[in-house]
C-alpha cells in the first residue's frame, strides 16, 4: 500500500502521514481506529504489541520504566513508544 492510499484510507492528508511515520506527529485516536480496522486489529492490541513490549522490557531495569521517570521525561518514553509502534505498523504494511 502507497503513502497516499495509506493517507487516504486513514483519512488524512500525504503531509500528515508522513508526519506520522516520521515521528513528527502523534496520531489521533481516530487515525489509530482507523489503523486498527486497516490491519484488522483493535487499537489496544496495536499499542499493546508484543514486539513493543519486548523492546520496552529489554531495556535495564529502571530505565524508560514509566514510574521510574518524571514528568517531562514520560514524554520522552511516550515518543519512544510511539516510534516503535511506527516501526511495527511499517513491517505490518510492508508484509
Amino acid at each position: 500500500m502507497s503513502a497516499t492510499q495509506m493517507a487516504s484510507s486513514l483519512e488524512i492528508s500525504e503531509e500528515q502521514y508522513h508526519n506520522l511515520e516520521t515521528g513528527v506527529e502523534a496520531p489521533t485516536v481516530n487515525t489509530l481506529r482507523r489503523l486498527a480496522e486497516i490491519l484488522n486489529s483493535t487499537v489496544p492490541d496495536l499499542l499493546s504489541d508484543q514486539p513493543v513490549r519486548e523492546l520496552v522490557q529489554a531495556k535495564p531495569p529502571g530505565h524508560f520504566s514509566a514510574e521510574s521517570l518524571s514528568d517531562t521525561d514520560k514524554d520522552t518514553y511516550i515518543k519512544i513508544l510511539e516510534n516503535q509502534l511506527r516501526a511495527l505498523l511499517a513491517e505490518k504494511k510492508g508484509a
